[in-house]
């Protein structure tokens, strides 16, 4: 069953440069259960999509298309509806919790009013609830941790945190962006398996911000690939590992280390990302393609399917073109 479905969203951003162009014609669904995994560089416009998906895009931010979350489109709804459906159906774990935590309440007072505010809970009920959700994101002595202040938590306890308080009203989707960057390795491979036991329990569908192709590897049931604020690739996981489809991808995958390979020199895509202010009429990543035809840098090429569920957005890529990944030491 499909929890959200977003079709053709654009966000643009007025600044006193010029029209800045975050997001064109986004198109994708996320089903109950399942992992999506959204990654490209920087500036490609994943936190953005997702920004736009809450409601917290910034002021001079102008976001259209749809995103319907059972039948209910998002980004149509005034403040208060969008507020009451993000209690009810959507959580969010944001990037750095240390900064996303209110600095000056203890953390049993920030988790509690959501289940006050949201669901009318008493205080009793709701101190409870919070110190139980605390303990199924496996934070010791929950109740001691309920009396404590952010900075007297690890990284890894706040991220915890930030997990139980976005379960807290038994949200359909989990929007997860970047939230294992500021951690070290150990607790990272901490956070993954919690965030898949927790969604085993809640069958909770997750929707992942990652430019961590590791990560991607690891938790992701389908991935899509975003550059200049497009779509450039959808597939299954296997699949997108197995035989990337656009040059984009391909790059990105030939770039990841190997342990197995003696790699004298780390394969990268050569030239910038294209800046948001341009109004390319063409593939945003025309300029570092070594596919690139003339025809790349006058029409936007369309996602079309490739083979079963894989998609790509490629004048030149097709199903004859898509091979399986060789790395080049």
């Amino acid at each position: 069953m499909t929890i959200l479905s977003v079709e053709n969203m654009n966000v643009r951003f007025e600044t006193p440069d010029g029209l800045v162009q975050a997001v064109s014609d986004l198109s994708f669904k996320v089903k109950a259960g399942e992992t999506l995994g959204i990654v490209g560089e920087s500036g490609s416009g994943k936190s953005q999509s997702v920004f736009a998906l809450m409601g917290l895009t910034a002021d001079n931010g102008q976001v259209t298309g749809a995103a319907n979350l059972h039948g209910e489109n998002l980004l149509s709804m005034s403040k208060r509806q969008l507020n009451r459906v993000l209690a009810e159906k959507i959580g969010m774990i944001f990037q750095d919790p240390m900064t996303s935590l209110n600095p000056f309440m203890k953390i049993g007072k920030q988790l509690c009013e959501v289940l006050i505010f949201h669901k009318g809970m008493s205080k009793s009920q709701a101190r409870a609830e919070s110190i139980r959700m605390l303990d199924a994101v496996r934070i010791p002595s929950p109740k001691i941790r309920m009396n404590q202040y952010p900075h007297e938590l690890s990284g890894g306890m706040r991220q915890r945190v930030m997990i139980a308080m976005a379960l807290l009203c038994r949200p359909e989707l989990l929007i997860a962006d970047e939230p294992t960057t500021a951690l070290d390795v150990t607790v990272q491979a901490q956070i993954l398996v919690l965030l898949r036991e927790l969604q085993a329990e809640f069958n909770t569908a997750i929707l992942l911000i990652t430019h961590d192709m590791g990560v991607v590897a690891e938790m992701c049931d389908r991935v899509l690939v975003m550059y200049g604020g497009r779509k450039m690739e959808e597939a299954d996981t296997d699949t997108l590992f197995e035989s990337p489809g656009h040059p984009y991808t391909q790059g990105l995958l030939k770039a990841i280390p190997s342990i197995t390979e003696d790699m004298q020199r780390l394969p990268t895509i050569p030239g910038n990302p294209p800046s948001a202010l341009i109004n390319s009429k063409g593939c945003p990543f025309h300029e570092r393609c070594h596919h690139s035809q003339p025809v790349c840098r006058t029409s936007v090429p369309s996602v079309l399917p490739v083979a079963g569920s894989q998609y790509i957005a490629c004048h030149v890529m097709g199903k004859d073109n898509v091979t399986p990944l060789v790395r080049t030491a």
